[in-house]
């Protein structure tokens, strides 16, 4: 008891100092608060993120395996993939959602199509310094003039998703349609004077008697560069890609033929790509496919989010590690200045031990304190800048959704399973979030400021107990 009242004296009696050191403590306790409140928004922020982006995996033929089993086996034959395939592994426990995509080139009397050349001619007229223009006329017998895409979901068209194409005229056809109706570039309705409700002819170049006519539903602005397609002048220039509907495509093409057909599938865990890939194997995929995934893109993608976090905690290494050294410095010449105070109480008859519990109980008890108002403050200022973080995602969500929205024409665009792609327009996002800091983390907060001030106030201690009392007493100054 006399320990304790002893402390409370000597800490009113130096009031200037014990403040000093509780503003540092404050201080200490404030930045480690909020940058464990920022650690905590990282880890959430991740955890939506991924959540958000599901493991992707696609197959693709391991050609160079085909090369070299068809050198000792001439008439190796694979079984290509359908669509009784693809649904077939999309039954799947391990797949959270999947889509599948058909594609084709047709061409078409009706219509030109576009081609880096003619945009060229647009241009500059002048003859001189034009590319060679011998390919745009130069088309392979086989090969159409017009990329045909169809979805089996068009909430995945990714380049509408990502504001490639964005429908500026009608609206994309709903999933369901069976309606020969296409959507196709502002590019090529400008070259040919076309128009929502327009129809055209196409035909297959491999069968020229397979003729299907459509309707074309809405028109979409192309804002991609072109840049990888400049030697293509025809079928690869993206001003020619054309949407449709599953069942308009499927009257033009072999289902059969794997060339046509490609799929994606959504797992709900990255523990389920090698279990996946067991299953389908057993489903029957040929050995000669092999599985991609998207894991290494999501992992560069989530470096900034691991940038955050691992930001927040060197950040409160380097409070702590300051605080402790800057409390040491203080506690010496604090010691220094009851250097001959400490010397008369051990003249007296108060061990080693009495005397150091009293000096680190005042500093405890300053520090107690100090913990208490920064905790409390702390608090507060984490709130801001945790609702700062939410306002920042909830816009980036709302902004996206809306372009996405935009992109396709229409809303009600709902991809199964993403919490980003909500049907519902008027989704009321939380735009505040009460920071809740739970007794663990409070506990820790408290264990670590307890820790520095047994560190700091220990080896100043023993700096001093190093000392006989009367050769303190001898060397007072």
């Amino acid at each position: 008891m006399y320990i304790l009242k002893n402390s409370w004296i000597n800490i009113v009696r130096s009031k200037g100092r014990n403040l000093l050191i509780g503003i540092i403590i404050t201080i200490i306790t404030i930045s480690a608060l909020v940058a464990l409140s920022i650690n905590k928004s990282s880890k959430n922020l991740k955890e939506n993120y991924i959540n958000s982006n599901p493991v992707e995996v696609s197959f693709s033929l391991d050609m160079r395996s085909i090369r070299n089993e068809r050198i000792e086996n001439s008439d190796l034959t694979i079984e290509p993939i359908n669509e009784d395939d693809i649904k077939n592994y999309g039954n799947s426990k391990y797949v959270k959602d999947y889509y599948y995509t058909y594609q084709k080139s047709l061409s078409s009397d009706d219509v030109d199509a576009i081609s880096i050349s003619d945009i060229l001619k647009k241009e500059d007229n002048s003859e001189e310094d034009r590319p060679n223009d011998m390919m745009h006329d130069n088309k392979m017998a086989s090969q159409g003039d017009f990329k045909f895409v169809a979805y089996s979901d068009i909430a995945y068209i990714e380049n509408f998703l990502n504001g490639t194409n964005k429908i500026i005229s009608g609206s994309i056809f709903d999933n369901d349609s069976e309606a020969n109706v296409i959507v196709i570039s502002s590019d090529l309705a400008e070259e040919n004077d076309l128009e929502v409700n327009d129809k055209i002819k196409f035909y297959d170049p491999e069968d020229t008697d397979k003729v299907c006519e459509f309707e074309i539903i809405a028109i979409y602005e192309d804002t991609s560069t072109n840049d990888d397609n400049f030697m293509n002048m025809n079928v690869m220039n993206s001003q020619n890609q054309i949407y449709t509907t599953m069942t308009a495509i499927k009257s033009m093409i072999d289902e059969n033929n794997s060339n046509n057909i490609s799929a994606k599938f959504y797992l709900t865990s990255s523990d389920d790509i090698e279990k996946f890939k067991e299953e389908v194997t057993e489903k029957g995929l040929s050995s000669y496919y092999t599985l991609n995934d998207n894991q290494d893109a999501i992992l560069e993608t989530l470096k900034p989010v691991e940038n955050i976090s691992n930001f927040s905690m060197t950040f409160l290494v380097i409070i702590l590690i300051v605080g402790i050294i800057i409390l040491i410095v203080i506690n010496m010449i604090n010691i220094r200045d009851r250097k001959y105070e400490i010397g008369v109480l051990r003249a007296i008859g108060m061990n080693k031990l009495k005397v150091s519990v009293e000096l680190i109980l005042e500093l405890f008890i300053v520090s107690l304190v100090s913990l208490i108002i920064g905790t409390l403050i702390g608090i507060s200022a984490s709130q801001p800048i945790t609702n700062k973080m939410l306002e920042n995602e909830i816009n980036s969500y709302t902004e996206e959704k809306q372009e996405v929205e935009n992109n396709f024409g229409r809303g009600n665009i709902e991809r199964k399973g993403f919490n980003k792609m909500e049907a519902n327009k008027n989704i009321d996002y939380v735009d505040n979030l009460n920071v809740k800091i739970d007794i663990y983390t409070i506990l820790q907060l408290f264990g670590v400021v307890i820790l520095i001030t047994i560190i700091s106030g220990s080896i100043t201690i023993i700096s001093i107990n190093k000392y006989e009392p009367n050769k303190i007493l001898q060397n007072r100054v």
